[in-house]
């Protein structure tokens, strides 16, 4: 029995951290989209090697991130200083703003080179 809610526990980790996606990289652009209906305060996150499932990029949505104004303020330090980041993002969550897939960004890291 205890070996079942083992493996259970193991599948219900691996399926929930199946969504999530990692790539460390600099930041290539930056777009910012003002009244645009949904995508107001969208930011679009272009990267050269983005990784499978989030081609685009990333993106984030002002209306609804806490960390709206941390995670963006990385953001601007890390494409001028082009420092490297890892950014992590959810391939379920695909920005509609767009027809290349760009991943919702849940995590910013600078990487000091």
């Amino acid at each position: 029995m205890k070996y079942i809610i083992a493996m259970i526990l193991v599948v219900s980790s691996w399926t929930a951290s199946a969504g999530n996606t990692t790539v460390t990289t600099t930041i290539d652009k930056l777009y910012s989209y003002s009244e645009q209906g949904v995508f107001d305060g969208d930011i679009a996150i272009l990267i050269s090697n983005a990784p499978a499932g989030c081609e685009g990029g990333y993106w984030l949505r002002k209306a609804d991130t806490l960390g709206y104004q941390n995670t963006l303020s990385f953001l601007l330090s890390a494409f001028h200083s082009q420092t490297t980041v890892s950014l992590s993002g959810n391939n379920h969550e695909i920005w509609s703003g767009s027809s290349a897939k760009y991943c919702r960004l849940d995590q910013i890291a600078l990487i000091h080179d």
